[in-house]
């Protein structure tokens, strides 16, 4: 089994292409994301519904003692300005050995300093 750890890029733009075996998650930064952008009380009711089918992938003081280093090693090369959510998020995954589901171009960077691979929807 493979766990996919979707992207707020990969949720709006769906649908997302994943094989049997493989199962969808989120982390708390993209579940606050995608419910951040909901028009209506109505509407983000309906959103967190759809939104409990997921796996949740935990995040944890790790998770951003591992950010804060990829954010380091990103400076080392000159990508330190990328968005604080793709690093915790890419760093979510490295921490739970998951794939990340993207159509954001920043997480091709963050593979070059964490463990996880990214996955084009």
């Amino acid at each position: 089994m493979r766990l996919l750890l979707v992207d707020k890029s990969a949720y709006v733009r769906g649908p997302i292409d994943a094989a049997v075996d493989d199962e969808l998650c989120l982390c708390a930064v993209t579940r606050l994301e995608l419910l951040y952008s909901a028009r209506s009380a109505d509407h983000f009711l309906a959103l967190e519904a759809d939104l409990a089918e997921f796996r949740d992938l935990r995040m944890d003081a790790e998770t951003f003692a591992v950010a804060l280093g990829a954010q380091r090693e990103l400076a080392a090369i000159g990508h330190h300005r990328i968005a604080i959510p793709d690093v915790l998020i890419a760093a979510c995954a490295q921490q739970h050995g998951a794939d990340v589901v993207h159509r954001d171009r920043h997480y091709e960077i963050l593979a070059r300093v964490l463990a996880f691979t990214p996955v084009a929807a």
